[in-house]
C-alpha cells in the first residue's frame, strides 16, 4: 500500500523531464512514478513552486572524520607528499583532539546537507556507525597510498571481491607519474581497483583499472590542475568524490559546479558519476535512479530553471526541500511542516538555519557542535548554517 505521494515532480532521470509527475513511495520503495492527477491527499505532499527529484547523490571518496578543519594549505603542491610534508602538526593535533566519532558524524552531516545519502568512506570507518539519514559504505578495501600504506603490495596482492580504493598519481610530480606503473606490477586484479585522484593517470593506464574516482575541487585547490577526465573516460569508468574540508570546499554543491565548468564529461555524465555509475558499479542495484521498484532515496530541490538538467546543477543548500531516505522523510523545509506532520515524528528533528531559510533534519545537532566544541572550542560552523533553538 502507498504511504507517502510526492506530487508534481520533475524527475532528473525520466526520458521526458519536462512533464511533471508523481511519486509514488511503498514502504521503503518507489511503487510507481506517473502523471496520474488523483491522488490521495491524506499521504500527499505538494511543493510551494516547481521542483525537481533526483536520487539521494553518492559520495565515492569521503575522509568523514577530516572536516572540522578549513583547507590547509600554504601553496599549491607538486604531490601528496609534499602536501603532507608542510607545516601541518598544529591542526593534526587540534583534529586528533577531537573524538574520531565526532568527527565522523560531522562528516555525515555535511554529505546529506548537500543531498548525498550515500558517503564512501575512506581509510578507518566505524563498523557499528549508523544513522536514518544515510549509508556509510564501508564495505570496501582502501589502501591509502603506496607512500603512507606500509602494507599497499600485500592489499594489492590479497585477493577479494571487495573493491579496493587506493589514492594514487596524486599530483603532478615525477614521483605521482611512476606511482601507477609501481603499483600495477604488484596488483593482481587492477579490474578490481580504483585510483583516486589520477591527476598522472596516462589513459593506457586507466584502461587497466576498474574506475577513477574524481575530485577536481580537492585536486585544484592543492595542486592547481585535475585528471584529464576527458580521456580516462573513455577507458574507465568515472565516479565523484569531495575528499574533506581540509583539502576541499565546505559547500559540495560548489564542487559540482566546478566539476561542470571544467567541461571534462557532460552534464548526464557528470550527473550518473553522482548517481547511476557508482550504484553499478558497487552492485547497489536499488539506487542511482528513480525507477518503479528501485529504493525510495530521493532529494526534491527547487527548480532554478525551465532546463531540467540546468536547474540541479543552480541547486544549492537552502533550495533543498525534501530528503526520503529508504521511504522516510529525514529533513524537509519549514514551508512543508504542515503536510510533513502526519509522516514524522516532530521530536526527531531539529532545525537549523541555511541562508535564511529553516530546515529540519532528523539529526542531533545541537549534541553534536556542543560535543564538538568542549573537545575544540575553536570549531565554528556559523558559515554553514545556524541552529535554532526550540
Amino acid at each position: 500500500m502507498v504511504s507517502l505521494i510526492l506530487k508534481n515532480t520533475t524527475v532528473l532521470n525520466d526520458e521526458n523531464p519536462s512533464c511533471q509527475k508523481n511519486i509514488f513511495i511503498e514502504e521503503d520503495k518507489i511503487e510507481s512514478i506517473s502523471v496520474e492527477k488523483k491522488v490521495n491527499a491524506e499521504i500527499a505532499i505538494g511543493f510551494p513552486s516547481e521542483v525537481i527529484a533526483f536520487p539521494g547523490l553518492v559520495n565515492s571518496h569521503e575522509h568523514l572524520a577530516l572536516n572540522t578543519h578549513p583547507i590547509h594549505k600554504n601553496k599549491q603542491y607538486s604531490d601528496y607528499v609534499e602536501w603532507s610534508l608542510d607545516d601541518f602538526e598544529a591542526t593534526i593535533k587540534e583534529i586528533e583532539s577531537i573524538p574520531f566519532e565526532l568527527r565522523y558524524a560531522w562528516g555525515v552531516l555535511k554529505n546529506v546537507l548537500h543531498g548525498f545519502t550515500t558517503i564512501f568512506q575512506h581509510d578507518i570507518y566505524l563498523k557499528n556507525y549508523q544513522t536514518p539519514i544515510a549509508d556509510v559504505v564501508i564495505d570496501t578495501m582502501t589502501i591509502h597510498s603506496l607512500r603512507f600504506d606500509k602494507k599497499w603490495k600485500l592489499k594489492a596482492m590479497f585477493p577479494t571481491r571487495k573493491k579496493k580504493i587506493i589514492h594514487l598519481g596524486e599530483g603532478t610530480s615525477a614521483l605521482a607519474k611512476t606511482e601507477p606503473a609501481r603499483f600495477l606490477k604488484f596488483c593482481i586484479q587492477p579490474k578490481n581497483m580504483l585510483a583516486v585522484h589520477a591527476i598522472s593517470l596516462t589513459k593506457n593506464d586507466a584502461a587497466k583499472f576498474g574506475g577513477v574516482i574524481w575530485c577536481p575541487n580537492s585536486n585544484i585547490h592543492l595542486y592547481g590542475e585535475t585528471a584529464q577526465i576527458s580521456e580516462l573516460k573513455k577507458v574507465a569508468p568515472i565516479l565523484f568524490g569531495t575528499d574533506s574540508t581540509v583539502s576541499s570546499d565546505w559547500d559540495l554543491w560548489q564542487h559540482v559546479r566546478q566539476a561542470r565548468k571544467l567541461k571534462q564529461l557532460s552534464d548526464v555524465e557528470l550527473f550518473e558519476s553522482m548517481t547511476k555509475t557508482p550504484a553499478n558499479l558497487f552492485g547497489f542495484s536499488e539506487k542511482g535512479t528513480l525507477e518503479t521498484g528501485k529504493m525510495a532515496d530521493i532529494v526534491i530541490a527547487r527548480k532554478q530553471d525551465k532546463n531540467a538538467v540546468n536547474a540541479f546543477y543552480k541547486v544549492t543548500s537552502k533550495d533543498i526541500l525534501l530528503i526520503v531516505k529508504t521511504g522516510k522523510i529525514i529533513y524537509y523545509d519549514e514551508s512543508l511542516q504542515e503536510q510533513v506532520m502526519k509522516f514524522v515524528d516532530k521530536q526527531q528533528f531539529e532545525a537549523i538555519n541555511i541562508q535564511n531559510e529553516v530546515k529540519y533534519i532528523c539529526f542531533g545537532v545541537k549534541k553534536l557542535t556542543a560535543q564538538l566544541k568542549k573537545y575544540y572550542p575553536d570549531f565554528t560552523y556559523d558559515s554553514f548554517f545556524n541552529i535554532i533553538d526550540s
